[in-house]
């Protein structure tokens, strides 16, 4: 097992995936990442600056980031932050890896949508295509459960999860899809 499978098997929130993707463009003091991040990834979600630095800290501790501190004359030194050879192999790991659970469809899986056409990286089409594999497993998953449930209310929130799960399979079948511009990936979906 590689060590970034290792970090990556080691739970890790998504936020942290966010950052090793800002750095894929090369490297950033702490208040470019914030930057990069609110411009691109602000309509998702937001990293506060005392969240941003205590995460930093983690990743280079586990040895996905290295930073330096850069020296200024005018003004107080800071610290860039790169990526290390195994901070992008899990990042790149996590990218290509479909969102297993509804939930964090729409924080981590627009993320993932967002660095793979940013980062004009390969695979896109083949992830989105687990990703909708991914989806009908827990669709059927869900009918099953809906069979099987007698309690009103209990088969009224399996009956939210499906129209929910429902609405983001024809929402990446048609608009995802288009989004990445790789020609016609329906060839690759279910």
């Amino acid at each position: 097992m590689l060590k970034a499978d290792r970090l990556i098997m080691k739970t890790r929130p998504a936020t942290e995936y966010a950052l090793l993707g800002a750095l894929m463009s090369g490297p950033k003091h702490g208040y470019e990442i914030l930057q990069f991040l609110d411009s691109s990834l602000g309509s998702t979600w937001y990293v506060g600056t005392s969240q941003l630095y205590s995460l930093l800290k983690r990743l280079e501790r586990d040895g996905l980031v290295v930073s330096t501190v850069e020296t200024q004359e005018t003004r107080p030194s800071k610290r860039v932050f790169s990526l290390t050879p195994e901070g992008k192999e899990a990042f790149e790991s996590w990218l290509h890896r479909p969102t297993a659970h509804v939930g964090d469809l729409r924080i981590e899986f627009l993320a993932k949508l967002f660095f793979l056409h940013r980062l004009s990286l390969r695979g896109g089409s083949e992830f989105l295509g687990a990703q909708v594999q991914v989806l009908e497993q827990i669709r059927e998953r869900i009918k099953e459960r809906q069979q099987k449930e007698k309690d009103p209310y209990n088969k009224l929130v399996l009956g939210f999860k499906m129209t929910t799960l429902e609405a983001w399979l024809q929402w990446l079948i048609k608009e995802a899809t288009s989004f990445m511009g790789e020609g016609n990936t329906h060839d690759c979906l279910p």
